[in-house]
C-alpha cells in the first residue's frame, strides 16, 4: 500500500471536521476523508473531469504532494455520478435535514474561520421570535431585542456545509470523498488510517473523530458512547404556503414529548415531535396525517400547520438524544486524538447547541492543536487533556440548563415523557453531590 504521511487526519467533512480544516490547513498538511459522494463532476474551473478511471486507477491526491496542489485542481473524483451543481462547487449529499439554526454568538466563530462574509452573503433566514407553550398558562413570546449577540439564523443546512467545504479547500486541506471503509490505529507514536478501497494508509500526529452521533472512528478504537436517553426526532418538510409568512420558531410541549416548528429558508415549514424510542405512539406518527393531526392539537401551532399535505412528504425519524464519549476512556487513549462536534457530544435539540458546539469544538481543537506545535508526546497529550476538559465544562453547563428545561412542564408532570427525565435529573444530582 502507498504511505502518505499528513499533520492531521480528519474524518467526517461536516461543520466539524470542515470547520477544523479551515483553521488547519494554512500551515498544516491536512487530509479530510469522507464516505459521502460531495463532489460534483467538474473540475475547478469547469472543465469535465476525465472519463472515470477504474477503481485499482481511481484518481487521488500524489501521496506526496502538498495538499495545497490537490485542492487548487480539484483532482478527486467519485465512480458514481453527483448531483448537478455549479462549476467548481461541492456537491451537498440529498439527505434530509431538520431545519437548524446558529445563535448570533455564532458571529464570533465564523469570523475566526474566515467565514463570516461568505455566510452572511448566502441567505440564510434571520431568526424571528420564539413563541413558547411550555408551562401552564398562556404561551411566552420571546425576541432577541435585548441579546448582545443578535438573534442569529435559519439555516439552509446543505448551503451551509459546502460553503464550509469549500472554504477547506481553499485554505489548503485535501478532500477525499466516497471512501470505503478505514481502518484507524496508533502505530510507532502516530495514527495511522487504512483505506483498504484505495490500497492508501495515512499517518499523521493528529486523528479527528467529526463523524457525527455514529462516532465511528471513536467506536472503532472501543471508545464507549454514553446515551442519556433514547429521544427520536420525527420530522416533515411541509410544503410552502402562500398565507404562511410566520417567522417565529414555535415550541410546545405535549403529554408524550414536544413540539417544534419554523419555516426553513426554502420557504416550506419544518414540523418535529420529539419522543422517547420506546413510545405506543412512535409507530403511528410516522404517518404525516396522524403527525399533523396531533400538532393541530396544540393552539400554538395549529394557527401555521395546514390541515393536510401532499402524499408525497416523508416523515423522517433520527436520533436525537444526548450522548457523549466516555471521558475516562477519553483520557486514556493514545495522544492526538479527537472528537469534534456530535461525535464527542451530541445535544438534545431543546438545546439548539449542535451546530455551535461544532463550531466551537473545531476552534478548540484548532486552538490546542496550534499550540502544541512540535513539541511532542508530552505537548500532544497535554493539548488533548485540554481539549476533554473544556468538552467536561462544556457538558457540565448544558446538562444544568437540561436540567431546568425539562423540570417542566407542570401539567404533564405526571406523564412518563416528563417523569422519566425528572427522575434522570435527581439521579444525576445525586451521583455530582456524592463526587462532590
Amino acid at each position: 500500500m502507498r504511505v502518505a504521511d499528513w499533520d492531521a487526519i480528519i474524518v467526517g467533512a461536516g461543520p466539524a471536521g470542515s470547520a477544523l480544516a479551515t483553521r488547519l490547513a494554512p500551515q498544516r498538511r491536512v487530509l479530510v476523508l469522507e464516505r459521502a459522494v460531495l463532489r460534483a463532476r467538474t473540475a475547478a474551473h469547469g472543465a469535465p473531469l476525465p472519463a472515470e478511471p477504474a477503481p485499482t486507477e481511481r484518481v487521488s491526491p500524489d501521496m506526496q504532494a502538498p495538499a495545497t496542489a490537490v485542492a487548487a485542481t480539484g483532482a478527486i473524483a467519485s465512480s458514481r455520478p453527483a448531483a448537478a451543481a455549479p462549476p467548481g462547487r461541492i456537491a451537498a449529499p440529498p439527505v434530509p435535514r431538520i431545519g437548524e439554526s446558529l445563535p448570533g454568538a455564532a458571529r464570533v466563530l465564523l469570523q475566526r474561520f474566515g467565514l463570516l462574509e461568505r455566510f452572511l452573503a448566502a441567505g440564510h433566514a434571520e431568526r424571528g421570535a420564539t413563541i413558547s407553550h411550555w408551562d401552564d398558562g398562556d404561551p411566552v413570546w420571546f425576541d432577541h431585542l435585548r441579546d448582545p449577540n443578535g438573534p442569529g439564523w435559519h439555516l439552509d443546512r446543505n448551503r451551509f456545509d459546502t460553503d464550509l467545504r469549500e472554504a477547506a479547500l481553499a485554505a489548503g486541506a485535501t478532500l477525499a470523498d466516497e471512501c470505503g471503509p478505514l481502518h484507524a490505529s496508533p502505530v510507532g507514536g502516530a495514527w495511522q488510517v487504512e483505506r483498504q478501497d484505495a490500497g492508501q494508509i495515512h499517518r499523521a500526529p493528529v486523528l479527528v473523530d467529526a463523524t457525527g452521533r455514529n462516532a465511528a472512528i471513536a467506536r472503532q478504537l472501543g471508545i464507549p458512547r454514553r446515551v442519556d436517553d433514547e429521544l427520536i426526532c420525527l420530522h416533515a418538510y411541509l410544503p410552502p404556503r402562500a398565507d404562511d409568512e410566520d417567522d417565529c420558531t414555535r415550541l410546545c410541549a405535549d403529554t408524550n414529548g414536544w413540539w417544534y416548528s419554523v419555516r426553513v429558508p426554502s420557504g416550506q415549514r419544518v414540523l418535529a415531535f420529539h419522543l422517547d424510542a420506546d413510545d405506543a405512539e412512535l409507530r403511528a406518527l410516522r404517518s404525516l396525517p396522524a403527525l399533523l393531526a396531533k400538532a393541530r392539537r396544540q393552539a400554538v401551532l395549529a394557527e401555521v400547520l395546514p390541515v393536510t399535505a401532499g402524499d408525497d412528504v416523508a416523515v423522517h425519524a433520527r436520533p436525537a438524544g444526548s450522548a457523549m464519549l466516555d471521558p475516562a476512556a477519553l483520557a486514556q487513549t493514545a495522544p492526538g486524538f479527537f472528537a469534534l462536534g456530535d461525535a464527542g457530544l451530541s445535544f438534545d435539540p431543546i438545546a439548539s447547541q449542535g451546530l455551535f458546539h461544532a463550531l466551537a469544538s473545531a476552534e478548540s481543537a484548532a486552538s490546542v492543536i496550534t499550540q502544541s506545535g512540535a513539541g511532542g508526546d508530552a505537548a500532544a497529550a497535554g493539548a488533548q487533556a485540554a481539549f476533554l476538559a473544556e468538552q467536561a465544562a462544556v457538558h457540565a453547563h448544558y446538562r444544568r440548563r437540561w436540567q431546568d428545561t425539562y423540570a417542566g412542564p407542570a401539567r404533564y408532570g405526571g406523564q412518563r415523557f416528563w417523569a422519566m427525565r425528572r427522575a434522570a435529573d435527581d439521579a444525576s444530582s445525586s451521583r455530582i453531590a456524592a463526587s462532590a
